[in-house]
């Protein structure tokens, strides 16, 4: 017998698949990675605070590299590029760096 855990994720592969198939055939579009997130947050697999927390984190680690500003001066710009707080984007940051200990 298959673990149970790998038969799910069979399963939600097989069921994502088709649906995402369906979808695209239903509004004519071709199936590329763009829709596929399209998709994703149309069915609610992706909520908006998992989008935030993963764009401002994704951001934050693009910002740091490259232009190495002080962590201050990166969240006052993170927060103002997509109309947050300063006090939720550092939230965003240790959350993320708890999950990652």
């Amino acid at each position: 017998m298959e673990e149970p855990r790998k038969y799910i994720l069979d399963k939600f592969q097989e069921h994502l698949h088709r649906s995402f198939q369906v979808y695209c055939e239903r509004h004519g579009i071709d199936k590329t990675d763009e829709q596929l997130v399209t998709f994703l947050i149309d069915q609610d697999l992706v909520s908006a605070p998992q989008l935030q927390r993963y764009t401002v984190l994704k951001e934050f680690e693009k910002i740091y590299a490259e232009q190495g500003f002080s962590k201050t001066v990166m969240v006052d710009t993170l927060a103002d590029r997509f109309g947050i707080s300063e006090r939720t984007v550092w939230s965003i940051l240790k959350h993320c760096k708890t999950n990652q200990k």
